[in-house]
């Protein structure tokens, strides 16, 4: 029974642990951007677009097509929820010795069961 406890106790710690950290990130905000630099995204740490900008610099020297346009969008935006989770991961695994629980393997990339592609 003695077990038992100090292992409810440590999981109690490191669910503390856990949730702190959370709270640090709490207002962390993540670029990331399209590989020719004409849109950054921003994202917060749950993976929400803050923000959308593009490089009005570029566009005034490029005629750039919709299609090119919504490309280098998506790419922002994946690029800084790819960061986000990175920081997460960082974050977490951390405070959980590199172990991340399956359920929460969405955030940090694909899961096991995600539908690929």
């Amino acid at each position: 029974m003695n077990n038992l406890a100090g292992m409810l106790m440590q999981m109690e710690q490191i669910e503390a642990e856990v949730t702190s950290k959370l709270a640090g990130l709490k207002g962390r905000r993540i670029e990331g951007m399209s590989g020719d630099g004409l849109v950054t995204a921003t994202v917060d740490i749950w993976f929400n677009v803050c923000s959308i900008s593009i490089n009005r610099e570029m566009v005034s020297q490029k005629t750039y097509d919709l299609g090119t346009l919504e490309d280098r969008i998506r790419q922002a935006v994946n690029n800084a929820i790819s960061a986000a989770r990175g920081v997460l991961k960082e974050e977490l695994g951390a405070v959980l010795g590199g172990w991340i629980p399956s359920q929460f393997s969405g955030f940090f990339g694909r899961g096991a069961f995600d539908e690929q592609g």
